[in-house]
């Protein structure tokens, strides 16, 4: 198994303006991204979120992902030792590449992770006449 670096303007070299930093977010979720024949496999570490506070979106060619983390325990309730865990809005963009089969997108959350798969679309050539 080949491993490149997992940010996605090195694994996607053609493509531009990908958002790496948390500006106006609290947090970064880890990402892997991995290609296949036929697409691309996105895959975010997201523990202790639910399914209902994450949103995933297609923008053009853009794969967008935000969503919250909430926090576990109320902060009335406690007194913090050691804090690690981060919560708060996230937002994640990946822009792909190429050409997506949008009706094939299948977005799967297990075990803390969400796996989304973006396939390639098929080349559809078609001639068209001239009036």
């Amino acid at each position: 198994m080949k491993y490149l670096k997992h940010y996605s303007f090195i694994f996607f070299p053609n493509s531009e303006g990908n958002e790496l930093s948390g500006k106006d977010y609290d947090w970064i979720p880890n990402i892997d991204i991995l290609t296949v024949k036929d697409g691309s496999y996105i895959v975010l570490e997201v523990a202790g979120i639910r399914k209902e506070d994450i949103k995933v979106e297609l923008q053009n060619k853009s794969l967008i992902i935000t969503g919250v983390r909430k926090r576990f325990i109320p902060e009335e309730e406690c007194e913090f030792y050691s804090m690690e865990i981060a919560e708060g809005i996230f937002r994640r963009i990946i822009n792909v590449p190429y050409t997506i089969d949008i009706d094939k997108i299948k977005v799967e959350m297990k075990d803390g992770m969400l796996k989304i798969f973006v396939p390639k679309a098929t080349e559809v050539r078609k001639q068209i006449e001239i009036d």
